[in-house]
């Protein structure tokens, strides 16, 4: 690809999506000022600007924007990446907990945005990149604070789209599916033994991992965004995924009833399999 060099403000740098947006960038001759929680582990990026930060705390948030635009002097692209979540019901998941999802996808990256925008906005051009998810259009079974947080995220970014087109800033809302990373490893989850949910549970757990297991490398979705900065025009919403996901499934919201939708996202985790078990046990 041969977009010029650009500065690039990129969030959850460390791993998946993130880290693999960060080697493409850099290998594509960009210059990205990267976030961790851990600083630490950003090590392993040659070239990459490290900056620790974290999205629960606002003056964090503005030390590390303020930092990484002092030392670049200008920012062409923000990439709001970072993720959270948690699995579980909603009547078992700790109001806790729900708030530590709502802070990093939603709180946290609002600064972002709003600190983007302000940088962007007088200089009439750039482009903010938000990495939502294809469950803010699907909600995800047992991770409803996941994706109630990315339905959030994907209206703000909508209003910025809005808000800064007479400004020449381009605002894209990328939404994911499934790709193979570290993500679900590391999700928190609550799964009490006793649980009258737990049949159900399991069987999304499982039916979840099965698809990250055949979901394509996060370098498919690196090299999709890495294309958007060669785009005249940006797309407001950018689907990536394998093809059912990407293509298939979104036709659903548009062309289904409410219900219908529910009922079929349960089918797709195996949860209609588990009512018939569970009745029969009754």
């Amino acid at each position: 690809m041969n977009a010029r060099p650009r500065n690039v403000f990129l969030t959850g740098a460390s791993s998946g999506i993130g880290a693999a947006l960060a080697t493409r960038l850099l290998d594509e001759g960009h210059h990205v000022w990267g976030t961790s929680r851990d600083k630490g582990r950003l090590a392993g990026f040659p070239r990459l600007h490290p900056v620790e930060m974290t999205l629960e705390d606002p003056a964090s948030v503005e030390q590390a924007w303020n930092m990484a635009l002092a030392q670049a002097g200008a920012m062409h692209v923000v990439v709001q990446n970072a993720g959270a979540g948690h699995f579980g019901s909603i009547e078992e998941v700790s109001l806790e907990d729900s708030r530590r999802v709502w802070s990093v996808l939603v709180e946290g990256p609002l600064l972002i945005l709003k600190l983007a925008a302000e940088h962007l906005r007088p200089r009439r051009e750039g482009m903010i990149i938000g990495i939502s998810s294809l469950a803010a259009e699907m909600p995800i079974c047992f991770c409803s604070h996941y994706s109630a947080a990315k339905a959030a995220f994907s209206t703000l970014l909508a209003g910025l789209w809005m808000e800064l087109k007479p400004f020449g800033v381009q605002v894209v809302d990328v939404r994911p599916g499934d790709f193979r990373t570290g993500f679900n490893d590391a999700l928190p989850r609550t799964m009490p033994e006793k649980s009258a949910y737990a049949p159900w549970a399991q069987s999304a757990w499982l039916a979840n991992q099965k698809l990250m297991a055949t979901a394509p490398a996060p370098d498919v979705i690196a090299a999709a965004i890495l294309r958007l900065l060669l785009a005249k025009k940006a797309p407001a919403i950018l689907r990536e995924a394998a093809f059912f996901q990407s293509r298939i499934a979104p036709l659903g919201p548009r062309l289904l009833s409410r219900e219908c939708l529910l009922q079929s996202i349960r089918t797709y985790y195996d949860l209609n399999r588990v009512d018939a078990r569970e009745r029969g046990r009754e």
